[in-house]
């Protein structure tokens, strides 16, 4: 039995070698190149945005003005980096807050940048023609506008 074995071990160990073998003559031609990534079109220097005004709005209930954004008093400072695909506050500890932007599509003079922070989505559109901004985050049960201006980083 234990032969029996030791040959049945052995033939299913050859015939994945010999598999293994032909599927790499198989897939061993050479394969086309990728295409070229598309162009990325030059990134708008970063923004040095303050938000001044905000409005929670939470299901079943009226939308109010808000003081804070999160847990940063308004006027709330944001830094805007195109470039690295972040959006970075100093926290109340005094630590930087670092939000990945996951999205980031412009049309025309409008810039939108979308991500998602724990569980709360954010999108901020800003324009190149004038200052405003607005950012809006929402979760599944709020949903907080906040509006104000930005100012390209020198």
């Amino acid at each position: 039995m234990r032969n029996l074995l030791k040959f049945t071990f052995a033939a299913v160990v050859a015939a994945a070698a010999l598999s293994g073998q032909a599927f790499a003559q198989e897939t061993a031609a050479p394969a086309e190149p990728p295409p070229a990534p598309p162009a990325i079109p030059t990134m708008p220097a970063p923004y040095d945005c303050t938000l001044t005004e905000a409005v929670l709005c939470k299901a079943g209930a009226t939308c109010t003005p808000a003081k804070t954004l999160g847990e940063l008093p308004l006027p709330a400072r944001v830094l805007v980096h195109f470039e690295n695909e972040i959006i970075a506050t100093v926290g109340p500890n005094g630590l930087p807050h670092i939000s990945k932007i996951a999205d980031l599509s412009s049309s025309g003079d409008i810039v939108v940048a979308q991500g998602v922070d724990g569980g709360t989505g954010w999108m901020l559109h800003a324009t190149s023609n004038d200052d405003e901004v607005t950012f809006v985050a929402a979760s599944d049960d709020f949903i907080l506008n906040a509006f104000g201006t930005c100012k390209p980083v020198e």
